[in-house]
């Protein structure tokens, strides 16, 4: 059976990041490890970007993964796309 993988919330991820500054301070991990895990979150936080663009293309209020922090899901609703600029005749 396939594990089921959590998403993390904005602030969790601030917490992971923020602990492994510390561990960094007092000499338990090493930069590369707290490069790594920055890294890991840039990526992550860009995967949301992308979904963000794409709600925006499509019309629809942002729905991505982390949008709402800790809140519940809500279902998506539909709304009208931002309207082009009109070019003069």
């Amino acid at each position: 059976m396939a594990d089921v993988v959590k998403t993390a919330t904005f602030p969790e991820l601030r917490n992971i990041l923020s602990a492994e500054i510390h561990r960094l301070r007092t000499g338990e991990t090493s930069p590369a490890n707290v490069n790594a895990v920055c890294n890991a979150i840039g990526k992550f936080l860009g995967t949301v970007k992308v979904e963000l663009e794409i709600d925006r293309l499509a019309g629809r209020k942002p729905h991505a993964m982390m949008a709402a922090l800790e809140a519940p899901a809500a279902e998506t609703e539909t709304v009208a796309p931002p309207e082009s600029p009109k070019k003069p005749n």
